[in-house]
């Protein structure tokens, strides 16, 4: 969860609005908000101070979620939003359990996500009936 967390924070809140920019025509630059090109100005600003391994990183996380189906892509922003209209104790129990699920070894991390696709698998059999 949070690879998809920090894909879609870096997505909604950093590269939309330099993607817009770069789709937008040149002479459009005019037609935006004071606060649109401020936005715009400050994410180019945080993509030129990061460092070489960090924008290839980023640059991956884009390819990759540019390889998502448009539906997944979809749900996964509509679960950020979900997520940003939680209140903040709840937000922080969601990051706590990240940190947490992050600090597992391989085999922990294995042996919970074949925990996990175990309890889809019930749960999913469990609605068909």
């Amino acid at each position: 969860m949070k690879p998809i967390i920090k894909l879609c924070s870096f997505l909604l809140l950093f590269l939309l609005p330099l993607l817009g920019w770069g789709q937008t025509p040149m002479e459009h630059w005019r037609d935006l908000s004071p606060d649109e090109k401020k936005a715009i100005r400050r994410n180019f600003q945080r993509w030129q101070g990061l460092p070489p391994e960090e924008k290839d990183h980023l640059r991956e996380d884009w390819k990759y979620w540019r390889s998502l189906p448009p539906e997944r892509r979809q749900r996964l922003k509509r679960r950020f939003e979900e997520y940003r209209q939680l209140p903040p104790e709840e937000r922080q129990q969601w990051r706590d359990r990240f940190k947490e699920h992050h600090n597992f070894s391989p085999e922990e991390k294995k042996a919970f996500r074949k925990r996990l696709k175990k309890k889809k698998r019930s749960h999913r059999r469990r609605g068909r009936y």
